[in-house]
């Protein structure tokens, strides 16, 4: 917009203002760079607390808007729509009050109603307004920095491109997450906007609200070099659509130098705690997130949307893996593998077991259910003994149960054993970590009678992580999960 006359003849309005004289300056290659406030805005976080301040008075509606309050007064449908954002989060109104003198303040509180006839220069509302509420800069940082993001992103309608740093500085989790899904579903300008966060929350919010306006692109720095890799809005909404991916954690893996999938919850609890013991990690903190995808059938899903952001992934499967060779060629494939380096040898192994003692039918099954509650009567309690009984003849079902629960000793000497070895070792060269000892359990066993979660309580409760003898092969396997990890 201009203003005045002659030589005093400006250029002014949101983010710049030029005087006649000095446009000269943008004659040349080597100023360009003076152009970017008419085109560009950055909003800093050093500036988050400063941003939303009381600004000058202009003559509305004659004079440029240089502040998105400035918006908010000559706009009331867009006053009443920030409001009711920053009421969702803080439960108090928002709104710029027009009877301050020289300049223009935002006031936190309740928002007086006008009466028939009044306007909010009337006495009354003046006065009623001054003391049911206060100024946004005498708030706390998380209301001064949520207004500031709400004003400039939400407001704002006059920049090309937009940088955004950090929104969820100074907030709670629950405040970045909703500023995140408003600036996704709420923003009516077509301009470009990035956001540079490292937050799991805000990343949420805006992927709820609205996939097709969000491109996610992890930026990995090594040395002086960036790596760039991005995720694309088609691909981020099928995640989002799948229930357990959208709520397995997975999109908390961009922030992390490595992700670990395991197949359970009691699982990444498990070895997480063995990560973080000294004796394995060290000093440093390990920089490793662990995600469960609630079964060895959903692990390749999971860890082909950390591939395709480039976020180094392992993942660590149960031995009876092998036992599915889709659940198994999916996940080492997905993870790098090439089948034909296995498949031989998973044949192989998988011929041998099954060989040594086939599985049982339904009715083989049956018939030993049958045969143990041959004498179960009476309104008795249902004998312990036969409970254990049919309990066992399940287990007996397939070859493999053996398999699991005691792992690599119950495979058969000779070719099988080294069949395994063979897998194993095109399996850790990829990332896929299959447990040794059959399962989680089998890294403590004289830990009797419970299972999962039951199990690692009692483990973390009641054995030393750092030390405990019975724990060194689970020190182990971790170890060196970890070691060819930051290789």
């Amino acid at each position: 917009m201009k203003q005045g006359a002659g030589r005093d003849l400006t250029f002014g309005g949101y983010g710049f203002n030029i005087n006649k004289q000095h446009l000269h300056f943008f004659d040349t290659d080597a100023n360009n760079q003076l152009l970017a406030p008419f085109f560009c805005m950055r909003i800093a976080t050093e500036n988050r607390l400063t941003a939303s301040n009381q600004v000058a008075a202009i003559a509305l509606h004659q004079q440029v808007a240089t502040h998105p309050i400035h918006l908010l007064l000559m706009d009331e449908k867009l006053a009443r729509r920030i409001s009711e954002f920053f009421r969702h989060a803080f439960g108090k109104d928002l709104f710029p009050f027009r009877a301050g003198g020289g300049h223009f303040p935002l006031m936190v509180g309740e928002k007086p109603s006008l009466h028939v006839g009044e306007d909010e220069l009337t006495a009354r509302f003046v006065k009623e307004a001054l003391s049911k509420t206060s100024p946004l800069d005498a708030q706390g940082d998380g209301m001064r920095s949520f207004a500031t993001v709400l004003l400039h992103v939400l407001v704002s309608d006059h920049h090309s491109i937009q940088f955004l740093d950090e929104p969820e500085a100074f907030l709670h989790p629950p405040q970045a997450r909703l500023i995140g899904e408003l600036i996704a579903r709420e923003r009516r300008s077509n301009s470009q906007l990035f956001i540079a966060t490292h937050s799991t929350d805000v990343l949420d919010g805006l992927i709820a609200g609205g996939t097709s306006n969000v491109r996610i692109v992890r930026i990995q720095r090594e040395g002086s070099v960036n790596k760039i890799k991005e995720l694309s809005c088609k691909r981020t909404s099928e995640i989002f659509s799948d229930t357990l991916a959208r709520y397995s954690g997975v999109f908390s893996g961009i922030f992390y130098e490595h992700v670990v999938v395991c197949e359970s919850d009691a699982d990444c609890l498990f070895y997480s705690s063995i990560l973080k013991s000294t004796s394995v990690s060290g000093k440093q903190r390990a920089d490793v997130l662990f995600i469960h995808a609630a079964g060895k059938h959903r692990m390749a899903k999971l860890v082909g949307t950390l591939r395709e952001l480039d976020v180094p992934v392992s993942a660590i499967a149960d031995i009876d893996i092998l036992n599915e060779e889709r659940a198994f060629r999916e996940l080492f494939e997905t993870l790098g593998g090439t089948w034909s380096d296995v498949e031989h040898f998973w044949k192989s192994l998988k011929k041998s077991i099954e060989d040594r003692r086939p599985p049982l039918n339904a009715e083989q099954l049956a018939n030993l259910i049958r045969s143990s509650l041959e004498d179960v009567g009476g309104t008795g309690p249902f004998p312990k003994q036969t409970e254990r009984d049919i309990k066992g003849h399940f287990k007996a079902v397939s070859p493999w149960d053996d398999i699991k629960r005691a792992g690599r000793s119950a495979i058969s000497q000779g070719q099988p054993v080294k069949s395994f070895d063979s897998i194993m070792q095109f399996c850790m060269n990829v990332g896929l970590w299959i447990v040794p000892v059959g399962e989680l359990e089998g890294f403590c066993r004289s830990i009797d009678g419970s299972h999962g979660p039951g199990f690692v309580q009692k483990v973390l409760e009641e054995r030393d992580i750092e030390n405990d003898p019975e724990l060194s092969d689970a020190r182990r396997f971790v170890s060196d999960l970890w070691r060819r990890a930051k290789s």
